[in-house]
């Protein structure tokens, strides 16, 4: 574990090229800021943007000025004709995606097809995205990820608060491991340690439901990529909402992959863990 001061944002990726070169945007869009985020980016770009919602997942804001349908999530056929339709060629999948109703997950003939050829029904979530991805590549569109668009997003390297995080080094590598562990399992991205013991790992849940079951006084949250995750595909994201729930627990601080993870809000974070003496922390694993 390497930590420093924090220092300038990493890309890691040539985003003006991806801007230049783009022209028209399809963005499958989960809940939460993000999509709306990218959005307002390629509006500002000279980028197109054209929006997928999804019943009951999307919110109603994202879809505001811009070229849209919304519609169930395993309506794939219909989701590709619109995109061919706008001769769209360039493609994110971003936001948050709940558990969806049962109504809504009733296959088409495209998706029913895509599950069956590809055998991903009793495999974990990054296992689906993948297959999702070479079946849009297939099909001739280009998968992104927003951090191409928006690198500022991106988890910087060091301590971001005034609260330094070197007497948890100890439970920062633990962490590591123990979230590299469930990562690779496709189990989760997340994990709470306190004094040399993992005391609760993330599942389908998702992080925040980790934090408000098992977090407590003096635990710290260690979330990293898992280690086979296509980074243009749901790279771990915490924000103002996680450390807020982190500290209702009273928990000593966060630790989260540094230029593999997606850091919203920064700057309220920051200053919430400021407040109320916690760290804040990027990591290299």
């Amino acid at each position: 574990v390497r930590l420093m001061s924090a220092r300038t944002k990493a890309s890691g990726v040539d985003s003006a090229i991806v801007n230049q070169e783009i022209k028209k945007l399809g963005i499958f869009a989960g809940g939460g800021v993000l999509p709306r985020l990218l959005i307002t980016h390629c509006q500002k770009s000279g980028i197109t943007p054209y929006v997928v919602g999804f019943e009951g997942q999307t919110d109603i804001e994202t879809f505001e000025g811009v070229e849209h349908i919304q519609t169930r999530i395993a309506a794939s056929g219909s989701i590709l004709k619109w995109m061919r339709e706008q001769d769209i060629h360039d493609a994110v999948f971003i936001g948050a995606i709940k558990r969806p109703l049962l109504r809504s997950m009733i296959p088409d003939w495209s998706t029913l097809w895509f599950f069956l050829t590809k055998g991903v029904w009793a495999r974990g979530d990054n296992a689906i995205l993948k297959a999702g991805r070479e079946a849009l590549e297939i099909r001739g569109f280009k998968l992104h990820g927003i951090h191409k668009f928006l690198p500022e997003l991106l988890t910087p390297e060091g301590t971001m608060t005034k609260k330094s995080a070197n007497q948890f080094q100890g439970d920062i590598e633990l962490g590591i491991k123990a979230s590299q562990d469930i990562g690779y399992k496709d189990i989760g991205q997340a994990v709470l340690v306190k004094e040399g013991q993992v005391i609760g790992r993330e599942d389908n849940k998702g992080t925040n439901a980790l934090i408000r079951k098992l977090g407590e006084e003096g635990a710290i949250l260690v979330k990293t990529c898992k280690p086979q995750q296509d980074k243009d595909l749901d790279l771990p994201t915490i924000g103002l909402e996680t450390v807020r729930v982190c500290l209702e627990k009273k928990m000593a601080g966060i630790a989260v992959h540094a230029g593999n993870s997606l850091f919203l809000d920064q700057s309220d974070a920051v200053n919430l863990a400021d407040q109320k003496s916690a760290f804040i922390v990027g990591v290299r694993v």
